[in-house]
């Protein structure tokens, strides 16, 4: 029996992170802002902010894995709010790694991270041997948070490894991170018939990533301990499609959902868009797979048809 800890449990890769650790024989502590399964005997919820966290780490028992994602996850309100940003990614994470160097036995921890960290580059595919020149906010205090844990690793205060993620999509709610899970609200306004916006003529290529493949290649870090350890890595399909190839499948399978087919609009790029969202992206993961094992086993088309499926079942 293993304790772990998965902070930012109730946002959408926490909810399937969670879902997918409650088939072990874990003890399973979840830190959330909010209780989203109270039902669960199996699960002990945790609610606290850790950038304020006062005695509440003090109050649990210790981690042998910790999977982190708690976070700010917006882009924008990164750079309405920097301090904000700072605080909440870098040192809220700051603080519960301060708080795990006190246990007795060194833990586990899995930050994750975004491949946005590395910046805009033009060479493809992205992957650990980029240097890192992060163009947003946002990036900044991710980076910075992944360095303080590859220090506490270097001083030997505890284990850990930093998985930076490419665009993830499938199974996210409405509520969860408003700049994340791009393809799911894409799906559900086209389920409404509204219409899909595209900034310019969405010929970036961006490099999609399911929710199930994500949640496997999480699951995996802690078995390969010794070979991750200290190191980042970046973690996609290793497939590139143009934006606007991605929401035009994403149309076509919520029309066959709903019956309504939605309409794809392109307009002219607002003034404040930042550059981040025009680079291509295509992730080599190879590291990751050598290290651990990991593949990803969906393409898009098959993702795309495992997250709606239900969705589709009922219309059929």
């Amino acid at each position: 029996m293993k304790n772990i800890l998965i902070t930012g449990a109730t946002g959408m890769i926490g909810t399937a992170l969670l879902r997918c650790a409650k088939q072990e024989s874990w003890a399973i502590y979840a830190q959330g802002r909010t209780i989203i399964d109270k039902v669960s005997p199996d699960i002990n919820w945790v609610n606290f902010d850790l950038c304020n966290p006062g005695d509440a780490l003090v109050k649990l028992p210790e981690f042998d894995v910790v999977f982190h994602l708690a976070g700010q996850t917006s882009t924008y309100a990164a750079r309405d709010n920097p301090k904000f940003d700072l605080e909440t990614n870098a040192v809220g994470f700051l603080n519960l790694l301060i708080h795990l160097k006190q246990q007795t036995q060194r833990p586990f921890v899995v930050f994750v991270g975004t491949v946005t960290q590395v910046g805009i580059t033009e060479r493809l595919p992205v992957n650990e041997n980029h240097c890192d020149h992060p163009a947003t906010f946002y990036d900044i205090s991710k980076l910075t948070a992944e360095l303080y844990l590859k220090q506490f690793v270097a001083e030997g205060w505890l284990d850990g490894c930093s998985l930076r993620l490419a665009n993830v999509y499938g199974y996210s709610r409405e509520g969860q991170s408003v700049d994340r899970g791009i393809l799911d609200k894409v799906f559900r306004a086209a389920m409404k018939g509204e219409d899909i916006t595209i900034f310019g003529d969405g010929n970036y290529l961006r490099d999609y990533v399911f929710i199930e493949d994500v949640v496997s290649a999480i699951m995996l870090a802690p078995t390969a301990r010794e070979r991750v350890n200290g190191r980042h890595f970046c973690l996609g399909s290793g497939q590139g499609i143009a934006l606007k190839d991605a929401f035009c499948k994403v149309v076509n399978l919520a029309a066959d959902a709903s019956g309504t087919r939605a309409k794809i609009i392109h307009v002219d790029p607002p003034v404040n868009l930042t550059a981040i969202e025009f680079r291509n992206a295509i992730i080599d993961a190879s590291a990751y797979r050598d290290a651990t094992g990991w593949r990803p086993i969906y393409d898009l088309d098959a993702g795309l048809r495992a997250a709606y499926q239900c969705h589709l079942t009922a219309r059929h």
